[in-house]
């Protein structure tokens, strides 16, 4: 809903402002592009542009101000929403990081947003007197372990035989049992454990342990709670939870999408097991699938070169919302065979700077010859507009959140910036909350918002003629 207020606001704001200021489409679609710092609103705009039967020369002078619209506008949306997330929470009422930790109470979650991940490692112990007596005669799925002290019993040597138990085993006097766990959960285990009783044994502590990112996809896990997965009953350990990679509180509430990532740790052979049963291993080869990605750009173009005839006007999704629905169609793909349309972090990371990169040169490039006669000419209504567009639908939004929805100032705050799908603010959130509560707000506008904003820059240029 926020992601619809967001979007709908700013469009119809920029509509009002084309309309009052007498400019044509191309500035109004280029200035709701840069204001929102969205290049899809831009390509979605100029596809449509060119299916709309404007005559040679008027579509020539749209495109060109589309190109001058974002590049003048650009820097004010992306500054000003920056400058916005560090100085608008400090005026409204609530603290955020009191509403983060006031999530944090309610759902038990972690807030630190610098939570520091260990390793789990592995001590051996020979059980004596006081851990038999502490026990007392009560087998490991009675005691709860892992709920009392923080580690798991993974092996134990008994009379000279080393066997993996099970919840029904009971510890014996001269035992030698392996704990697996974090470092500060074995330096608050009961001296009864300690005290003097650590052995070295190098096949109780032969273990190899593991961090693997585990994607969630199987039916049995999606659409379940995380506490439901009883991690800590296989002997794993959850490090972190990414959505739409954007990290997430820890928090045992929290439902599971198809395509989330589970970082655990645990012995390879439980967290393997694991991983089975509710998905698959993130595999971590250096080889892009190519082909997929290839075949899929082709497809998403195919789609976008679709129109519709309306009278005299036709109508197509364009080339942006059709590679976006291709780009769906191979995420859904991938989420579902792992191997399927793979690409390395580094490689993806590379490929989205650098057509990033690409396109702001050919923005650049296209409004160059132009933008010093239109900084004298709309250079102070751009700033004005650039400026509207960009805060007054974040403020909408605070009020809609605040006061209809009720939401707390936390996730409302890291919702409004995944509607306005700016990451760098979001990270100032985060900051400003001392907490990444914030990022479950985030995640759940931000996918909206990608779509909304893509069709915005084609509603945009197909209302405006009925406008006058």
């Amino acid at each position: 809903m926020l992601a619809l207020v967001m979007v709908g606001s700013a469009m119809l704001i920029a509509l009002g402002l084309g309309k009052l200021f007498g400019w044509d489409i191309g500035l109004t679609a280029g200035m709701l592009a840069g204001s929102m710092t969205s290049t899809p609103v831009l390509v979605g705009a100029g596809d449509t542009l060119r299916h709309s039967g404007m005559s040679g020369t008027q579509l020539s002078s749209a495109l060109d101000n589309l190109s001058l619209g974002y590049a003048l506008t650009y820097l004010i949306g992306l500054v000003s929403l920056i400058v916005g997330a560090r100085y608008l929470p400090k005026l409204q009422h609530q603290d955020l990081q009191t509403s983060a930790q006031q999530i944090a109470r309610e759902r038990g979650l972690d807030t630190d947003a610098n939570r520091k991940v260990y390793l789990p490692v592995i001590r051996a112990y020979r059980v004596g007197p006081e851990l038999v007596a502490w026990a007392d005669g009560k087998n490991l799925r009675e005691l709860g372990i892992y709920r009392q002290t923080g580690c798991y019993i993974e092996r134990i040597r008994r009379n000279g035989i080393l066997a993996n138990p099970d919840g029904d085993a009971v510890l014996q006097m001269g035992d030698e049992i392996a704990l697996v766990g974090y470092p500060d959960a074995h330096a608050r285990l009961d001296p009864s454990f300690r005290n003097g009783k650590e052995v070295f044994d190098r096949d109780l502590l032969d273990m190899r342990i593991v961090t693997e990112e585990i994607v969630v996809k199987n039916h049995n896990a999606v659409g379940r709670r995380l506490a439901q997965l009883k991690l800590t009953d296989h002997g794993c350990f959850l490090n972190r939870v990414i959505r739409s990679q954007i990290e997430m509180p820890i928090d045992d509430n929290v439902v599971l999408n198809k395509g989330d990532v589970l970082q655990v740790s645990g012995d390879a052979r439980r967290v393997k097991t694991i991983a089975d049963r509710i998905g698959f291993i993130s595999i971590h080869s250096q080889v892009t699938d190519l082909l997929a990605f290839c075949a899929f750009f082709i497809i998403g173009l195919m789609i976008g070169m679709i129109t519709f005839q309306f009278s005299n006007f036709s109508f197509g999704i364009g080339n942006a919302a059709g590679l976006l629905f291709a780009g769906i169609m191979l995420g859904f793909l991938r989420a579902n065979h792992p191997t399927f349309g793979y690409i390395p972090q580094g490689a993806l990371n590379m490929v989205k700077e650098f057509g990033l990169m690409v396109f702001m040169a050919g923005v650049g490039l296209s409004a160059g010859s132009g933008i010093g006669n239109g900084l004298g000419a709309v250079g102070g209504q751009m700033l004005i507009a650039g400026l509207v567009v960009s805060l007054v639908p974040v403020v909408i939004c605070f009020l809609f959140g605040a006061y209809v929805l009720r939401m707390n100032r936390a996730l409302l705050f890291g919702a409004m910036m995944g509607a306005r799908t700016c990451a760098p603010a979001m990270e100032i959130i985060s900051d400003t909350a001392r907490s990444n509560i914030p990022a479950l707000g985030y995640a759940g506008t931000y996918a909206i918002a990608n779509v909304l904003l893509t069709l915005a820059g084609t509603l945009i240029v197909i209302v405006w003629p009925g406008l006058g």
